[in-house]
């Protein structure tokens, strides 16, 4: 799972970073830490979707 983190940018903004790569800038702090929330459960969910199928591929039995 990617490093998903807020850091301050240069103009008093706040920016999301993922691992070591912006992904968006120029927002306040409150919406910042929304957005890299969203990143995070989008992530999760995304992993959560692929698990049953890796299951069912495997031929084991999902309980």
């Amino acid at each position: 799972m990617p490093r998903i983190s807020v850091k301050l940018a240069g103009d008093g903004t706040h920016m999301v970073v993922q691992d070591h790569d912006p992904v968006a800038s120029g927002m306040s702090l409150d919406e910042a830490e929304n957005f890299s929330t969203f990143l995070r459960v989008a992530a999760r969910v995304r992993r959560t979707r692929r698990l049953p199928d890796a299951v069912r591929h495997r031929g084991i039995a999902a309980v």
